[in-house]
């Protein structure tokens, strides 16, 4: 399974990872990275992001 997940960065500082949504296949959980326009959203998997492997919201910012 694979979150999508989106990294909202603050004004003020810090950031988080909020899950938007659970997909079956990593291409189902592209596709819809893509139909929803989200620019700083990432598609991994579940147990990564629960287990903390997934990279930090900071390193998702362009700012």
């Amino acid at each position: 399974m694979y979150a999508l997940i989106l990294s909202i960065c603050y004004l003020g500082g810090g950031c988080d990872d909020l899950v938007i949504d659970a997909f079956n296949t990593q291409p189902q959980c592209l596709r819809a990275m893509e139909e929803q326009r989200l620019r700083h959203a990432a598609c991994m998997p579940v147990e990564d992001f629960i287990e903390g492997y997934g990279l930090p919201a900071q390193e998702h910012a362009d700012f």
